[in-house]
C-alpha cells in the first residue's frame, strides 16, 4: 500500500534507547494526503484481486421443480473509492477510511433443471461500501520503525444484481444465492487485504539499513532513539544522527542536546539537524587523523607569484636562503584538536585549531624540518542539499598564526599571515569544499525525493523544510 509506504520508509533506525537525538523528522498531515493520492489507485488495483469463491447448489422452484446451479468466474472490474482519508491516531499510528466505495462485479451463470438447460452472465454493482482501518507505529527491538494492524471494520452497502441470459423466473434464484457469497466474500476478504499490505510493509521495514556509508572512514548511525511521538497533525521520530569510525563506535567526549521543532506544518516533512550531528563527524574524522593535507609548489597555480619554495620564503627569513637554498618546500597542515560547529541564527561558524609543519625537501628527497607554526581559523559554512544529501561551502572569517617552534631561528610571523591567506583559499578550502559537496546522507529511501527543499540556520540546529515526491 503506497500510501503507507510513501509516509513511514522516510525513516530509518536500530537500538530503542531513550536519549536526545540529533537529527528529528516530522511528517505532517499534507504528507499523509500525498500519500494518499499516490496510493489509492494501487489501492484500488490490490483490492481488485479479492477472490469471491464459485457457488454452486440446488433448491425448488415451483411448476419447474428441483433446480441445480452453478455460478462461477466471479471477478472484481472496479473498484472506485469515492472518497478517502489517511489522518494520525494520536498515540497510536495512522487511521484509513474509505467510504462510499463503489465495487463492479461480473460472473457467469448456469443452471440445470427438468425442463433443460440455461446459461449466461451476470453484473452486480455494490454502492456505499466502506472500510476503517487502524495502523499502529512503534519501534521494534533493533530500533526500526514497526508497523502493524490494529483493528479493521468493513461494511458493504447496498447490492444490485443484473442478470444477462435466461429467463426472469432466474433472477429470484440468483439474487438470494448471489448476494450472501459476494457480501460475505467482501466482508471476509476485505481487512485480511489490509493486514496483507501492512504486513508486506513491516518486512520491508525488517530489511532497511540503518547506516549509511559516508566514505572509508565515516558511517552515520540512524536509527530510531525514542517512540514516534503522534497527534493529531503531525508525527515527529527521533533519529540518532551520529557519525562513526566504520568498525569501531566511540562515543565522542559530547552529548546531544535537546531538540525541538517550531510549531509549523505548513510543509510535508521537516527534517531538524543538530549541531551534535556534524560536530561527531567533526572528532571522528579528527580522531582517524583525516583532518589533514600536504601542500605542495604544484599545487599551486602557476600564475601565482607566491611559490612554496626557499626562494620565496627566503624574502623574509633571510636566513632560510642560506640553509637551503634554491630548494623545494612541503607544508603539511593538520588539526590539532576536533574543529567545532556553532549555530546561532542565520549562521554557521566553524572554529579550527591546527599546526603547519613546514620542511625544506632536500636534494635526496629527504625532509628538513624549518618550523611549526600554530594555526587558530574560523570559517563560515553555509548548507544546501543536493538530492538526499545535505553538503555545504566554507569561507574564512579569520586566519591566526604563531610560531609553535622553528629549527633555523627566531623569525616574525606576521610576514608569513598573507602568503598563508593565499594558500588556504586557493589549495585547503578547494580541497575542503569538494569533500563537503558530496555531501552527508540523510534519510530516505528510494523513489522518494524532496520537493523545493528549504534551509534555515536556527539557534543549535539547522531546519530542513520540503515536500516530497514518491516516483512508482
Amino acid at each position: 500500500m503506497v500510501w503507507i509506504v510513501t509516509v513511514v520508509l522516510l525513516f530509518l533506525s536500530s537500538h530503542t534507547i531513550c536519549t536526545n537525538p540529533a537529527l528529528k523528522a516530522r511528517v505532517t498531515q499534507q504528507a499523509l494526503d500525498y500519500g494518499r493520492q499516490v496510493g489509492m489507485q494501487v489501492l484500488q488495483e490490490e483490492l481488485k484481486k479479492i477472490n469471491i469463491p464459485d457457488v454452486s447448489g440446488s433448491t425448488h422452484v415451483s411448476v419447474i421443480g428441483k433446480v441445480h446451479y452453478q455460478i462461477s468466474g466471479i471477478r472484481i472490474q472496479a473498484f472506485s473509492i469515492a472518497q478517502s482519508t489517511v489522518a494520525f491516531s494520536p498515540g497510536t499510528g495512522m487511521k484509513l477510511s474509505l467510504d462510499n466505495t463503489n465495487i463492479a462485479i461480473h460472473g457467469n451463470w448456469r443452471v440445470k433443471y427438468s425442463l433443460g438447460r440455461d446459461s449466461g452472465s451476470f453484473d452486480v454493482s455494490v454502492n456505499g461500501f466502506s472500510v476503517s482501518a487502524l495502523i499502529g507505529m512503534s519501534t521494534d527491538q533493533t530500533g526500526r520503525p514497526a508497523v502493524k494492524s490494529m483493528g479493521c471494520s468493513s461494511n458493504v452497502g447496498s447490492l444490485r444484481l443484473k442478470l444477462h441470459g435466461g429467463a426472469s423466473w432466474l433472477y429470484n434464484l440468483f439474487r438470494s444465492s448471489l448476494e450472501k457469497p459476494i457480501h460475505s466474500a467482501l466482508v471476509r476478504e476485505i481487512c485480511p487485504k489490509v493486514s496483507e499490505a501492512i504486513n508486506s510493509l513491516e518486512l520491508k521495514l525488517q530489511r532497511l539499513k540503518v547506516t549509511a556509508n559516508v566514505d572509508k572512514i565515516a558511517e552515520i548511525d540512524y536509527f530510531l532513539v525514542n517512540p514516534p511521538v503522534i497527534t493529531e497533525t503531525f508525527m515527529d521520530l527521533d533519529f540518532k544522527g551520529e557519525f562513526y569510525n566504520i568498525g569501531r563506535h566511540q562515543e565522542p567526549p559530547f552529548t546531544a542536546g535537546p531538540l525541538s521543532f517550531p510549531e509549523q506544518t505548513n510543509h510535508m516533512m521537516y527534517l531538524a539537524v543538530s549541531e551534535f550531528f556534524f560536530n561527531s563527524a567533526a572528532f571522528v574524522y579528527h580522531r582517524a587523523g583525516a583532518l589533514q593535507i600536504n601542500i605542495t609548489d604544484s599545487m599551486i597555480p602557476k600564475s601565482s607569484p607566491i611559490r612554496l619554495n626557499t626562494s620565496t620564503f627566503g624574502g623574509f627569513i633571510p636566513q632560510l636562503k642560506k640553509l637551503y637554498p634554491e630548494m623545494l618546500m612541503l607544508m603539511k597542515i593538520h588539526s590539532l584538536k576536533q574543529p567545532a560547529l556553532t549555530m546561532t541564527s542565520d549562521n554557521i561558524t566553524i572554529a579550527m585549531t591546527g599546526a603547519a609543519d613546514t620542511f625544506a625537501i632536500l636534494p635526496n628527497s629527504s625532509l628538513a624540518p624549518l618550523f611549526v607554526l600554530n594555526l587558530d581559523v574560523s570559517v563560515s559554512a553555509t548548507p544546501s542539499l543536493s538530492g538526499d544529501k545535505l553538503t555545504g561551502s566554507l569561507v574564512i572569517n579569520r586566519l591566526g598564526l604563531s610560531l609553535e617552534h622553528s629549527d633555523i631561528g627566531p623569525f616574525e610571523t606576521s610576514t608569513l599571515q598573507g602568503m598563508l591567506n593565499v594558500v588556504t583559499k586557493i589549495i585547503v578550502l578547494p580541497k575542503i569544499n569538494a569533500f563537503l559537496a558530496k555531501g552527508y546522507p540523510l534519510p530516505s529511501v528510494d523513489q522518494l525525493s524532496f520537493v523545493n527543499p528549504t534551509i534555515k540556520v536556527k539557534e543549535k540546529f539547522l531546519m530542513i523544510a520540503t515536500d516530497i515526491k514518491y516516483t512508482l
